[in-house]
């Protein structure tokens, strides 16, 4: 079983992240993302976990009812493989996180 994480959350991160949680050899660990609006809160609805991006978007999150597990590097200690799904001026500048 491998263990995934979907960074970004929004028209493709939600299929990805669909699609992990369908899967017999695949275990969706978490969603990382900064937003906190409606479409963080469907992926809370399907008992996504949640992780923030960043401490502010941490806040945010907390602010409006959202359980955060932790951060994104939390989540990274945690998973075999990172689907990213952010636009790619920001999977450009996550890459030096996940090749840690």
């Amino acid at each position: 079983m491998k263990n995934i994480a979907v960074i970004g959350y929004g028209v493709i991160g939600k299929r990805i992240a669909d699609a992990i949680n369908l899967q017999d050899d695949m275990k969706l660990i978490g969603i990382c993302d900064v937003i906190s609006d409606w479409r963080i809160q469907n992926a809370v609805r399907k008992g996504y976990p949640i992780y923030a991006a960043t401490k502010d978007a941490g806040k945010e999150m907390i602010a409006s009812g959202i359980s955060v597990k932790g951060t994104m590097e939390d989540l990274l200690k945690q998973v075999d493989l990172v689907v990213d799904c952010t636009p790619k001026t920001i999977s450009a500048k996550n890459v030096p996180f996940y090749k840690k």
